[in-house]
């Protein structure tokens, strides 16, 4: 799965459930609801993204315009023998995803050292000293601040008396019984990974508002409210460690506001069931990947599946020693596999290691041929930030305009998949002089499936999961052809 993809996903994900906190629930007294909601958006916001439900929809792929797709290159070198070299003149070019990743690396890096800090700096400071009071662990003047964290509670009880101590240390009690801080702590995890989302800044300040609302409702059952509100007044203080628990730190005016709030009214309970629907439309468009596809194709189609070189020819080589003849049979045997299911005879140049010609490559009898490859530059390993797929078509084939059908198509379906061609759309191209599709009297494609030479493209197409998904998705092109003809 491409990372990029799935924070980008989780981002918005977070922002689109957080508004219906932001305008219906925030008003409501309801706080334990609250603390849930707001915790479930982030956790969901994690898992939903990460999800693949895949559905196929019973419909042809809708056939674009084909010219203003695509691109006529100069292409070098010998196509006959079939060394295929990009199809563009190559430039060094920076990388800026990579440098982009690794930035993001850098900071999640030096986040995640400034959270252990803050932890080892809490449980240093509890260690100094204290007393355990029941369950929790009180040490009292090594903080400016009144804060708990867990069950570690710090007092900073010079100038107050015995009243206001007390109080202090109910609503710090509260904090640790209710687990605030492991609210908390698993926000500031995720912060790490998402740094540069504001709505996670904005969800922590929200649930650290919700965490005070809710320790004061508790306390003022116990103490007179209007006291416990010139406490708040008189000890305001911004928070020092986000990880603590803070008393009197987050917007005064606010919490003194719901302190006196009538309890909202039980019906509006109902609201909630909001979660429902937004979890739903969130899953729909962020986990559900749909596959425009016919379910069967029209009439009996034969398909020639093609893997690029084989036997003495081994076709480029790339990351981890690995040979295109191998790569592109292991893809052949998986489309194969996909097409037989879906009812569509399937027919190989090669089924195994040997050396063919393009002679024998060629072939006359068939609804559709495809000829699969692996791309690379003409600077092999040296280059091995160029990626993605690309589509070949020739205008020299006997029924062209069909193999210019065909191949968008496939195009259209190869673009709905994930984790690969993160620089750019795959690109449909015409050549001239690729025998194999000048002499078949076929509709004939030839599929670059990404770069032997890039370390990404590989792992996609050695991936099970993947090999499988992009097999599905040529088929998906080649049915929604054979039901458009």
């Amino acid at each position: 799965m491409d990372i990029l993809n799935y924070l980008r996903n989780a981002s918005l994900c977070m922002a689109l459930c957080y508004l219906p906190y932001l305008l219906i629930f925030k008003r409501l007294t309801f706080f334990s609801a609250n603390r849930f909601y707001l915790l479930l958006i982030v956790a969901a916001s994690l898992i939903i993204p990460a999800l693949h439900i895949h559905i196929k929809v019973s419909e042809p792929l809708a056939v674009q315009h084909i010219n203003q797709h695509i691109v006529v290159p100069v292409h070098s070198g010998s196509i006959e023998t079939e060394n295929l070299l990009p199809a563009a003149k190559q430039q060094f070019y920076f990388n800026w995803m990579q440098i982009a990743g690794f930035a993001y690396g850098i900071v999640c890096l030096v986040m995640l050292a400034k959270l252990f800090y803050s932890i080892f700096k809490i449980v240093k400071q509890a260690r100094s000293g204290g007393v355990m009071v029941g369950n929790n662990r009180v040490v009292e003047n090594q903080n400016a601040n009144n804060s708990s964290f867990f069950n570690i509670i710090f007092l900073h009880s010079k100038n107050a008396d015995r009243l206001e101590v007390e109080q202090v240390l109910t609503h710090e009690k509260a904090h640790a019984r209710l687990l605030h801080s492991a609210d908390n702590l698993f926000i500031e995890m995720v912060k790490v990974f998402f740094w540069f989302n504001p709505f996670i800044y904005l969800i922590a300040k929200a649930l650290k508002e919700v965490h005070e609302y809710e320790v004061d409702h508790a306390v003022k059952k116990i103490f007179d409210p209007k006291q416990y509100a010139s406490l708040l007044l008189r000890l305001s203080a911004r928070p020092a460690i986000n990880l603590t628990n803070q008393f009197s730190a987050y917007t005064l005016k606010a919490r003194i506001t719901m302190l006196f709030k009538p309890r909202s009214s039980g019906y509006k309970k109902w609201c909630y069931a909001l979660i429902l629907p937004v979890l739903l439309a969130t899953g729909y468009w962020f986990s559900i990947e749909r596959a425009y596809s016919a379910t069967s194709i029209k009439k009996e189609f034969v398909l020639v599946l093609d893997a690029g070189h084989g036997g003495q020819d081994s076709g480029s080589h790339g990351i981890g020693g690995r040979y295109e003849k191998d790569l592109t049979l292991l893809l052949v045997k998986q489309i194969k596999s996909v097409a037989e299911q879906r009812g569509i005879k399937t027919i190989l140049t090669r089924s195994d290691d040997q050396s063919l010609d393009m002679y024998h490559r060629v072939v006359n009898n068939a609804d559709a041929f495809i000829s699969i490859h692996m791309n690379s530059t003409g600077l092999g390993l040296l280059d091995k930030q160029r990626n993605g797929m690309s589509i070949l078509v020739s205008k020299k084939n006997p029924v062209y305009p069909r193999s210019e059908k065909l191949a968008a198509n496939v195009k259209m379906s190869l673009q709905q998949l994930k984790g690969v061609n993160q620089e750019h759309k795959i690109v449909l191209e015409t050549q001239q002089n690729l025998y194999t599709l000048s002499h078949t009297n076929a509709p004939a494609i030839l599929i670059e499936m990404g770069y032997i030479t890039n370390q990404n493209d590989v792992n996609y197409v050695l991936d099970p999961h993947s090999r499988h998904a992009i097999a599905e998705k040529i088929i998906d092109g080649v049915m929604a052809y054979g039901n458009s003809k």
